[in-house]
């Protein structure tokens, strides 16, 4: 990876950014050596205002949330992940998610992606975009010094993924998410 002049200022990420689309996703979710599954709804409800909402086949709630741009609304989330290390993780993985204009203060590029970094808080997010797609492909959360959260994106048809998977690097979390074509 080669440090290259940024050729821009700001990284749009549009996979959420359609507010006339609800984006239904299968879900599974494995926190702690538990596993939940059903449907995750990502809604963009205004501009940097994003509500998601996760619930059983069934329709019983196992989390809610808004989020906008600093500040939460947690609606519900059920007692098994009323962890505020767990909740705090969750919100940050669906913020990096969803989050649209990021300021970018260096790029890289290797053989196949361009790869724009934007400062987050005391954390950096590398947005890894396929040279010849023009597509993202991954976002990497990062301290100084350590991988914390990488996000995948795959099967891209018309800014949505498909497939999308987060995982954490020493934190017992995982999040597999399918998209349900309507």
């Amino acid at each position: 990876m080669f440090e290259i002049p940024a050729n821009k200022q700001v990284y749009v990420n549009s996979y959420f950014s359609n507010l006339s689309t609800d984006y239904v996703y299968k879900a599974k979710i494995e926190a702690f050596s538990n596993s939940f599954g059903g449907i995750l709804i990502i809604k963009k409800i205004d501009t940097n205002q994003h509500r998601i909402v996760f619930t059983t086949e069934f329709g019983n709630k196992i989390f809610d949330f808004e989020l906008l741009d600093d500040e939460v609304k947690i609606h519900f989330i059920m007692d098994q992940l009323d962890k505020e290390i767990v909740i705090n993780t969750l919100i940050n993985d669906f913020r990096v998610l969803t989050h649209e204009n990021n300021s970018v203060d260096k790029a890289f590029e290797n053989t196949v992606e361009n790869i724009y970094r934007t400062p987050l808080k005391k954390r950096f997010n590398f947005y890894f975009e396929n040279k010849d797609t023009q597509k993202l492909n991954q976002i990497r959360n990062t301290t100084a010094t350590k991988e914390k959260t990488i996000i995948q994106f795959k099967k891209i048809e018309e800014a949505i993924s498909k497939e999308i998977s987060i995982t954490h690097n020493g934190f017992p979390l995982s999040v597999n998410l399918f998209f349900l074509d309507q």
